[in-house]
């Protein structure tokens, strides 16, 4: 949650990746979380967090093929982010 946050914040999913990766990996692995499920939950946040972000490169260029602002993109967009961060939460709820 914290990861998607931050990425939402920033718009910047794969930045946001790399500075929390050491931060996070020997965290896990200390308190015995599985290596495949803490990349996947990285991941999980970083994508989450850049498609709900409403000024993000990839919203920003999705708006402009599209023909729309990045703001109605996003608005139209944050719905299917919501299920998807629902339906992840819940899997790693259930994983863990």
């Amino acid at each position: 949650m914290v990861t998607g946050g931050l990425v939402f914040a920033s718009a910047s999913s794969w930045g946001t990746f790399a500075v929390a990766m050491p931060i996070i990996l020997p965290l896990a692995e200390q308190i015995g979380v599985p290596l495949h499920l803490t990349i996947a939950a990285m991941l999980s946040a970083s994508a989450a967090g850049s498609h709900s972000c409403f000024f993000s490169d990839s919203t920003v260029l999705s708006a402009q093929g599209s023909g729309c602002t990045s703001m109605q993109h996003a608005t139209t967009q944050f719905p299917y982010a919501l299920i998807g961060i629902v339906a992840t939460t819940l899997f790693f709820i259930v994983v863990a």
